[in-house]
């Protein structure tokens, strides 16, 4: 039995923030059978302004990627002289493997001059993986420790490198081990936004994609395993004095991440005004959210940072992003794409979080478009130096 899914609507900025949304708002709608954890107590009850608001708020997004989108297809970049890599560079995806290993490698020593390796395997063992976490970032700066989030890129290639050839190669295997411990003492959504992108690059191109339901199971089966592993590895314990079991508690995982940010952002609708008009975390006055949860909706967090300015901010700032996306997917089947992957991810992650100002996303988009750039430029230098050489006569 197959599936026959369009992809080609979805993976676009605009689609990938429908779709965020709408997940996020069957999460809040979505019952907890007296045993699932939501991320709040106390349900919200929205009046007609709030849900306007609301929905005002989601169409100036959807709007706002839709028109980017238009006008970066003004602007094809398959009329330019000079390729970028292909998508299929070995080059490329050698550099983004050294850059994410150094990244990573660094961050490990990093951490282990503060832990022990024993101590580390019994953080995971006893639930308590985020001590290792925030011992990474006491007295944290940027700098190469931020190269461990080009893993996403490195491993994303290796993926539709096992996708493509059917086999695992020893520098993809590399990057299945990086990104897996990247995971492991940094983020969970490092995962997340590998699948992303990994899905991304697999799908581009095409307009729909059949796929077995069967294999489509199994994967979901193996990611949600994944996802309850890591889970279990740091909030254990949360959940054990809760009664939870594995998979109950993995099942409350998803739903609070995706539930209780569209449970902040109704009850902000109705109180914008004090909200707005506050500091950041005065939302947590009028509505019942967790002490644990900090990334809970992007519309509460914008107008507690912008005020109502937050409006023009988001319909730019999305429009910029449509506008990226588009000009650099028209370049065709080349590491250009790997930005876009990001762009998607930060789309996926609008509803609850602006990404696009975020550190983790400005290593992606400089390194994802510079890299590919960086060859671009040096192929413009070596062409005519080649075009100068004599011709010999005949």
């Amino acid at each position: 039995m197959y599936l026959k899914l369009r992809v080609d609507r979805v993976m676009k900025p605009s689609g990938m923030a429908l779709l965020a949304v709408l997940l996020s708002f069957c999460a809040w709608l979505c019952p907890d059978f007296g045993v699932l954890r939501k991320g709040f107590t106390v349900s919200e009850n929205p009046g007609l302004m709030a849900w306007f608001i609301l929905f005002a708020w989601y169409v100036l997004i959807l709007v706002s990627f839709t028109v980017g989108q238009r006008l970066g297809e003004l602007f094809p970049g398959q009329r330019a002289r000079y390729a970028p890599p292909s998508l299929d560079s070995v080059a490329v995806y050698r550099v983004f493997t050294l850059l994410a290993a150094f990244g990573i490698i660094t961050t490990l020593l990093r951490i282990f001059q503060t832990l022990s390796l024993p101590q580390a395997a019994l953080y995971f063992y006893i639930g308590q993986g985020n001590r290792i976490k925030n011992t990474l970032y006491d007295n944290y700066s940027a700098g190469v420790l931020s190269l461990r989030y080009l893993v996403v890129y490195s491993a994303s290639l290796a993926i539709l490198r096992m996708v493509r050839f059917r086999k695992l190669s020893v520098l993809g295997l590399a990057n299945i081990v990086l990104l897996a411990g990247t995971v492991l003492v940094s983020s969970r959504l490092i995962l997340v936004a590998t699948l992303v992108v990994s899905c991304f690059l697999v799908t581009w191109g095409k307009g729909y994609i059949r796929v077995s339901f069967l294999k489509l199971a199994v994967c979901i089966a193996i990611a949600f395993g994944v996802l309850s592993l890591l889970n279990a590895s740091r909030n254990r314990n949360f959940y054990a004095e809760r009664d939870l079991s594995f998979t109950q508690a993995g099942i409350s995982e998803i739903v609070t991440y995706l539930g209780a940010p569209f449970h902040v952002s109704v009850g902000a609708a109705r109180r914008l005004d004090e909200i707005t008009a506050g500091g950041p975390e005065l939302y947590r006055e009028y509505i019942d959210i967790e002490p644990e949860l900090t990334t809970n909706s992007a519309f509460v967090h914008l107008h507690a940072e912008m005020g109502y300015f937050a409006w023009p901010y988001v319909g730019l700032i999305c429009c910029f992003m449509g506008f990226i996306f588009s000009w650099l997917t028209s370049f065709g089947k080349t590491c250009f794409l790997l930005p876009c992957g990001a762009i998607l991810y930060g789309c996926a992650e609008l509803w609850r979080l602006d990404l696009f100002h975020q550190g983790i996303f400005i290593v992606w988009f400089v390194f994802g478009i510079g890299i590919p750039g960086a060859f671009l430029f040096f192929s413009k230098l070596r062409i005519p130096a080649r075009a100068s050489l004599p011709v010999p006569q005949s």
